[in-house]
């Protein structure tokens, strides 16, 4: 079940854990990911397997356009499809936000609602904009008028910044703190919308900040994506208060996953993340995470798992996707 054919164990599971057997979930029903990055149907099907295997149901996707109705039609009231320009071959700067229009036209007519901005540090280099931009404001601005909501991954782990980090002031980049300003601009300029703020919107090393920005935009919602980054900031915070966020903010939680569909991922890729998850927000489980993790201390990922309670759970799981995404964003309910 594990390629250990060269002497290593894989990235995937360091530890040796039996992916196939799922543990006992605190709470029954299907669940819901918010947070996906899908492609071609071929490779999509090995990751649906292993979503199968854990009991998720509905997936919310950043597939590429090109792949939407193959998407759709091979695995039918399976996905709901979040709009992203063309990241790669377009061109020019210009070209890039001409195309980037046209594509947000084209996923609304193909039942698209939400709508993807990835301004995280490294982006903000590569295209040279910000959310302040005019350019992405033009598209914001074109976005909104057609009836879309908002997703935004702004953050990233506050462990690569800093002067001996990834992102280093002096090359240019905010601060982790600055990097929520724009953020909050755009929250500010659109009140009524729906925002889905990424990876516990960037900011999971920050609860305090988090809980005033959930408190000042009644909007504003987050979700549990990005697998080792969320074991990494939940193990290197005390637990108690970082369990007492998630229940006083447990209707603004959504589950998401950020797996991402590529060639070079296999069925126990796919099955470490909802496993590592579910020990994460189900469990007080307590050891070494099976996920390799270059960016934890010394080297070595811990999993601490948060045991949130079973209503926590439920939200988290289903019942804040289908009250913020389905209805509020999709303007239907979901089943």
């Amino acid at each position: 079940m594990t390629d250990t054919s060269a002497g290593n164990p894989p990235a995937y599971n360091q530890t040796g854990v039996n992916y196939h057997d799922v543990p006992k979930r605190p709470v029954s029903g299907a669940i819901i990911d918010a947070h996906t990055h899908t492609q071609k149907p071929k490779l999509t099907a090995e990751f649906l397997r292993a979503a199968d295997a854990y009991g998720i149901t509905r997936i919310f996707t950043m597939a590429p356009l090109e792949d939407v109705d193959a998407l759709r039609a091979a695995f039918p009231g399976r996905f709901e499809f979040i709009a992203i320009p063309r990241w790669q071959d377009v061109g020019s700067r210009e070209d890039f936000f001409r195309i980037w229009h046209q594509r947000i036209d084209a996923f609304y007519e193909k039942g698209s609602r939400l709508i993807k901005f990835h301004m995280a540090p490294g982006s903000q280099k590569r295209f040279g904009a910000t959310l302040d931009s005019p350019e992405v404001q033009d598209v914001i601005r074109h976005a909104y008028q057609l009836g879309y909501h908002f997703m935004s991954h702004v953050g990233d782990p506050k462990a690569w910044f800093g002067p001996e980090a990834k992102y280093k002031t002096a090359d240019g980049h905010k601060s982790f703190p600055e990097q929520f300003a724009m953020l909050e601009r755009m929250l500010e300029k659109y009140p009524d919308r729906v925002h889905l703020g990424a990876h516990m919107g960037g900011s999971l090393e920050d609860i305090d900040a988090l809980a005033r920005r959930l408190d000042r935009y009644p909007n504003y919602i987050v979700d549990s994506s990005a697998t080792k980054w969320m074991v990494r900031a939940v193990a290197e915070q005390p637990r108690a208060p970082l369990r007492d966020f998630f229940i006083a903010y447990a209707d603004r939680i959504l589950f998401g996953s950020d797996l991402v569909v590529n060639e070079k991922f296999n069925y126990e890729h796919y099955l470490s993340r909802y496993w590592v998850h579910q020990k994460l927000w189900e469990t007080d489980f307590s050891g070494l995470s099976p996920i390799e993790d270059p960016d934890a201390p010394a080297g070595q990922p811990r999993l601490i798992g948060l045991k949130l309670p079973p209503d926590v759970l439920e939200r988290m799981y289903r019942l804040n996707a289908l009250r913020w995404l389905g209805v509020k964003v999709l303007g239907q309910p979901m089943e």
